[in-house]
């Protein structure tokens, strides 16, 4: 575990568990039996960067199987704030994405923000990761995984950790 700085956080990038078959829609589909234990593996695995469990502001997909992959990470961790993100889908735009996510961590808030999960779909995490990172990896998520940046909130973009794929 790499150490934060006063002008560094922890963004936890992670792909939703395992979903149900293709369906007629999309945003519909829920998670499988396996999918749930993913999901509960990674969130104690990734408990290890925070003090207390505690995750300050997670960004969550409106899709169904993203709202319950972030239900499962409530067994190990506590969220200060979950904002279900429209534009953190699927097909989202990455740089817009990048832009909410400045305005959101520029905000001036009662807690100062040290860690913040996006729970998110194939393409966009690892297009996302890139956009964050500045570089075009393009790394494939398995079901379930994430990707650990410590991110500067000055020069807004970060460095990627860690990418744990379960």
């Amino acid at each position: 575990m790499s150490r934060q700085s006063s002008d560094s956080i922890y963004l936890f990038v992670m792909r939703h568990g395992e979903a149900e078959n293709l369906r007629r829609d999309d945003k519909s589909r829920s998670l499988t039996d396996f999918g749930c234990t993913q999901a509960v593996h990674t969130s104690r695995w990734l408990a290890k960067y925070t003090a207390d469990h505690a995750i300050d502001l997670a960004l969550v997909s409106p899709y169904q199987r993203t709202r319950q992959t972030f239900d499962m990470m409530t067994a190990d961790n506590k969220f200060s704030e979950m904002q279900l993100c429209s534009d953190i889908v699927p097909e989202g735009d990455t740089q817009q994405a990048h832009d909410l996510l400045d305005v959101l961590l520029s905000q001036t808030r009662k807690i100062p923000v040290k860690n913040v999960l996006v729970v998110s779909h194939m393409p966009f995490v690892s297009y996302f990761v890139d956009e964050l990172c500045r570089t075009q990896r393009t790394a494939l998520f398995a079901t379930g995984s994430v990707a650990v940046i410590r991110y500067s909130l000055s020069r807004q973009y970060g460095e990627l950790l860690e990418h744990f794929q379960g």
